[in-house]
């Protein structure tokens, strides 16, 4: 019963969407941005990042990330940096706006692993606000977000950051 209740209730929430007929490229999209943290527990993380995002219904869209970590060491007079990369996706669901519109504002959850042999391996989940023009083909991206890092290297503890990105979407 509860499995019939859930199907009924999502056919009822997708026939209410209003979908407009697009071709597969106005659906797509690319970001890349660069986003530095606030320092928590002596870490301090810069990341640059590049996603592709595709809409799969009016409000809501998937992406995948990937991204370069740069983590920045201090603590007992010692200064250090660890470089990794990490790749992952996530889901984003539009607040406001439309192509038609002047401005967007999505809210944005995100899960990355570290890939290949870094120093610090980990795992990073992102909850954030971006903010874009969603009409210009080249815009500004401003995303304002927190982030918590599951730090699966001995000796390095786990953190979370709030941090600030800014990048292009295109």
């Amino acid at each position: 019963m509860k499995r019939f209740a859930f199907v009924a209730v999502l056919m009822l929430a997708l026939a209410t969407t209003v979908t407009h007929a697009q071709t597969f490229m106005d659906r797509v999209h690319f970001e890349t941005s660069a986003a530095a943290g606030i320092r928590s527990r002596g870490i301090t993380p810069i990341d640059f990042s590049f996603r592709s995002f595709v809409d799969f219904v009016s409000v809501s869209y998937l992406f995948v990330a990937v991204e370069d970590n740069v983590s920045l060491y201090s603590g007992n007079g010692v200064k250090s940096y660890s470089n990794g990369a990490g790749i992952g996706g996530g889901v984003g669901v539009r607040l406001l706006g439309s192509k038609s519109e002047n401005h967007a504002l999505d809210v944005r959850a995100k899960a990355l692993g570290s890939v290949g042999r870094p120093y610090w391996k980990r795992n990073s989940y992102d909850l954030s606000l971006a903010w874009y023009v969603p009409s210009a083909r080249l815009s500004p991206v401003v995303e304002v977000g927190y982030r918590f890092i599951d730090s699966r290297t001995t000796g390095i503890e786990n953190c979370s950051t709030a941090y600030l990105s800014i990048g292009f979407r295109y």
